[in-house]
């Protein structure tokens, strides 16, 4: 029978690759993590690290056990938080999202959400990428994906909103204004786009390849405030969710280019793992979120006058059909 807190101690001596600083950590003495961390291997009967002076590392049966360890401590975590539940919401929420809809999406939700339950402590974690893929964490309870339409037969999935993404660049460009853009137009720009992972990035490359021009100039970065400022500051063709720029294109800082014809759009999306027990908290922040985030049909976008009526076409399907989307 595998011990609770002997795999919590594992799960920290992995993911510190010390026991001196697990055991700080833990407020344990260095001898009692030692003397825990033989106690396991002598159960599963195999060395869990490898001993490498001060710094140790995961063997390959440690990192197998790791991948269980996290599961089961967080399902007894959701068990003590089960049968504790006695009327005030109590607990953790562990969330992932993507930093355009940590930044621009949820602040609403967060805000409305620690309001009504302030015994619910969220912890919070931007993930490296606008989309997942329907990767999820075994300690996450829900995530948020910026992304095409998840298609996991693990997943609980809900549609929030259509997200346009348009192509920015600012007032004084020379693509500003302009009625008509083709693509080897925008070929001959430097594009300011997000990291190779992006969903969306991915969609404007295939829509720029099918007309047969290919990107020759690229300017990578990390953050969509980034991408942004150097749109600003007239450093090439940004390519962005519509609700990063909808400041700056009310204010006219910000241009869009007309370009592609028929739009490009992602979906802002939660989902759970299809396993994971909705816990009384998780259930709450679910419907909560539904409330606060999924869109309305007047929200029509205000970045291209030529898409709008296709846009608000897209956001009438998804509104149809990929609201109670399962699976």
């Amino acid at each position: 029978m595998l011990d609770l807190r002997e795999l919590k101690t594992f799960q920290a001596v992995a993911a510190e690759k010390s026991f001196t600083r697990a055991a700080n950590g833990l407020n344990y003495a260095q001898s009692s993590v030692t003397a825990q961390i033989q106690s396991l291997e002598g159960e599963v009967g195999v060395p869990l690290f490898d001993r490498l002076g001060r710094q140790v590392e995961l063997t390959l049966a440690g990192r197998q056990l790791l991948t269980y360890a996290d599961r089961l401590l967080s399902l007894a975590d959701e068990a003590r938080r089960a049968v504790r539940e006695d009327g005030e919401k109590t607990g953790v929420l562990t969330m992932l999202a993507p930093e355009t809809l940590l930044a621009y999406r949820l602040p609403d939700l967060l805000k409305r959400f620690q309001s009504e339950y302030p015994g619910i402590h969220l912890s919070l974690s931007a993930s490296e990428s606008c989309g997942t893929g329907g990767d999820i964490e075994p300690n996450v309870d829900v995530a948020f994906s910026l992304d095409v339409p998840l298609r996991a037969p693990h997943l609980i999935v809900q549609t929030l909103r259509v997200e346009p993404i348009v192509l920015v660049v600012a007032a004084g460009h020379p693509l500003a204004g302009k009625k008509r853009v083709k693509a080897k137009e925008i070929g001959a720009e430097q594009v300011l786009v997000n990291e190779r992972a992006c969903s969306y990035r991915a969609l404007f490359e295939r829509a720029l390849r099918a007309e047969g021009v290919p990107v020759t100039r690229s300017l990578e970065l990390l953050s969509v405030e980034a991408i942004k400022q150097c749109a600003l500051a007239s450093l090439g063709v940004a390519v962005l969710p519509e609700v990063v720029v909808q400041r700056e294109l009310k204010e006219g800082t910000l241009v869009a280019v007309e370009w592609p014809r028929k739009p490009l759009v992602v979906y802002t999306q939660l989902y759970r793992h299809r396993d994971k027990w909705m816990s009384p908290v998780m259930t709450a922040f679910w419907q909560m979120a539904v409330e606060t985030c999924a869109e309305t049909m007047e929200d029509i976008p205000t970045a291209r006058g030529e898409q709008r009526k296709q846009i608000s076409a897209v956001k009438r399907h998804g509104n149809a059909v990929a609201f109670d989307h399962e699976g």
